[in-house]
């Protein structure tokens, strides 16, 4: 016995409607947004966010984070820095200061915003306004951004690949956080290898 199928034409806006909601659903949304994993980031700071989730491990480099939110290459010089420190004094504390927020002492995040400027090459940067000095009694400033984000895209997502908290200078590989980490895993090796600082 022939067994005979029911063929439906869909119109071709409906079509488009159908591939829409696959292609275009928050899932999907999110991973075309290159402010994702710098929100990822802030929310560890404090900054209250609803579209993100706390993550379950603490700190702005965990483990889970090095995997998702960072690149390949910030993890790989993070964990070299990491790894510096932790056969040597085994502080903890590689730049002794918060790297996202800039400073020692702050009062609780507020009033954040993200803005997306132009892309440079394959580099989105992404800035983050915050408050995090009215608790003090002082005006924040909230028309220059606190902290400032490269972010690519790598494994189809979008990724942190460096980032500035101060004198970001147009983007000054010499001033951001990756060149710090990299010059701390330098200052160990060389340490290691002379025995002298």
């Amino acid at each position: 016995m022939t067994r005979r199928f029911k063929t439906t034409w869909i119109a071709p806006a409906a079509l488009f409607f159908i591939v829409s909601a696959v292609f275009l659903s928050p899932e999907a949304a999110k991973a075309d947004d290159p402010t994702l994993p710098v929100r990822q980031v802030m929310v560890v700071a404090g900054l209250t966010d609803p579209k993100i989730e706390p993550p379950l491990e603490d700190g702005y480099f965990n483990d889970v984070y090095l995997q998702t939110v960072y690149s390949k290459s910030f993890a790989n010089v993070y964990r070299m820095a990491r790894y510096g420190d932790e056969l040597g004094d085994n502080q903890g504390y590689l730049l002794g200061f918060d790297a996202v927020i800039g400073g020692q002492d702050s009062c609780p995040l507020k009033d954040g915003r993200f803005e997306v400027l132009p892309q440079k090459g394959q580099v989105i940067p992404v800035a983050v306004y915050f408050d995090a000095v009215s608790c003090w009694g002082w005006t924040p400033d909230l028309k220059t951004p606190n902290t400032i984000f490269h972010v690519i895209r790598e494994d189809d997502r979008f990724v942190i690949d460096d980032f500035w908290s101060d004198e970001y200078n147009g983007g000054d590989a010499a001033t951001s956080i990756k060149r710090q980490f990299a010059d701390l895993a330098k200052g160990q090796i060389d340490f290691f290898r002379t025995n002298e600082w």
